[in-house]
């Protein structure tokens, strides 16, 4: 009997110990398996992140290559005539220096109240290799390099000789206003005449993208220091015809999106941010559905035509991180750009580097909202040949 009862203690402590080992095996498996989910899903969330950056920065910079290879580059052989007479039969030669300039969406020599107030414009050919017509008093003649004078049909018969050596001579302007040199100025940063600028800098000025139907939230826009930096680093941006992320502090959003959608506006707390990288949230605005079309972020973030009640961004001091959810049953087009509520102008909000003279990088990033509404985020620079 006793030994029995000493039987059954053995087996009853090696049943207690076998269930403690099966015990322990299985929480270490359980961790395990629970690590290898929490590294599996951070895996998937880089790899998605990733590809999300890379694919911004792809489109953004084809866009920017694009806009870079519209005409032939920086061409700059032709400039304006000057030492030009103009006569009448009763009135002695006067002479008149035309100068390059933008005017009625044209490019034009331009002489100012060449004779008696009137002004005097001649225009290149579609070319831009020689001239092609003149105006003077309400009328229009044929001119070229390959002849001298001209007379116009103008009451006093005016005529005009231009010298035949105006032509192929350099005044640091290209000649088709559209260098190609990834600046809103002209090569060697020679500005256009009349605030005018080409649309080499454009990609800089908008951020594009898509979103597929029913996505959750989609983060199309985050402004932080390092990409303010990044952005103020680039001397094509620095040349006054914009402006940077750094120094504006009253901006519009203006949104030209294709279908049904909500936004989400963070207001991102940025001297956190700047001394742990961590993204912590000081107010969050909620969209409602709103249809498609070309209108103003509003303070409700409703969207709609007119500035009034539109949504002032604050640059110098905020951060934010602008999310688009799509509510439509198609993929999202959307573009974003900022408006100065001042002078109208735009601001670069797309950091691209166009300063090498061979490739171009861009310090992109992705911001995502996770089921407990966190704020998980990705920055690295993609590069592409120019």
């Amino acid at each position: 009997m006793q030994y029995i009862k000493s039987l059954r203690a053995t087996v009853l402590v090696y049943t207690m110990v076998l269930v403690v080992i099966w015990v322990f095996m299985a929480t270490v498996v359980l961790n395990i398996a629970v690590q290898l989910s929490v590294e599996y899903d951070n895996r998937n969330i880089e790899v998605s992140m990733a590809s999300i950056i890379k694919t911004k920065g792809d489109l953004s910079i084809k866009y920017s290559n694009d806009l870079n290879a519209t005409w032939s580059g920086y061409v700059d052989i032709l400039s304006c005539p000057t030492g030009i007479t103009m006569s009448w039969t009763t009135v002695s030669p006067w002479v008149v220096d035309t100068t390059i300039r933008y005017l009625d969406n044209s490019i034009v020599c331009h002489a100012s109240a060449a004779h008696n107030g009137i002004d005097l414009n001649i225009f290149f050919n579609s070319d831009y290799n020689d001239l092609e017509f003149a105006q003077f008093d309400g009328s229009q003649i044929g001119v070229n390099s390959g002849s001298l004078v001209w007379v116009f049909s103008d009451s006093d018969s005016t005529t005009i000789t231009i010298p035949n050596t105006w032509y192929y001579s350099s005044d640091m302007i290209d000649d088709n206003f559209d260098s190609d040199n990834f600046s809103t100025s002209s090569t060697w940063g020679t500005l256009y005449p009349d605030g005018y600028y080409d649309n080499d800098n454009d990609a800089k000025l908008m951020t594009y993208g898509y979103i597929l139907e029913w996505s959750w939230l989609y983060n199309a826009f985050w402004s932080n220091t390092k990409i303010k930096q990044y952005i103020q680093a680039n001397p094509n941006n620095l040349n006054g015809i914009h402006q940077t992320l750094w120094s504006t502090w009253s901006w519009y959003l203006k949104v030209d999106i294709n279908g049904d959608h909500a936004m989400f506006l963070y207001e991102i707390d940025r001297d956190i941010y700047n001394d742990s990288n961590e993204m912590v949230v000081n107010s969050v605005l909620t969209g409602t559905w709103q249809s498609g079309g070309v209108w103003y972020l509003q303070d409700d973030l409703s969207i709609a035509t007119g500035t009034g009640s539109a949504y002032n961004f604050n640059f110098i001091e905020n951060d934010y991180a602008l999310f688009i959810e799509n509510t439509g049953s198609w993929a999202l087009l959307y573009q974003i750009r900022w408006e100065s509520s001042v002078t109208w102008s735009w601001i670069y909000i797309n950091p691209i580097d166009d300063t090498d003279e061979s490739v171009l990088s861009y310090l992109w990033s992705h911001v995502l909202v996770d089921d407990q509404w966190k704020l998980i985020w990705d920055m690295f620079e993609v590069f592409w040949l120019k």
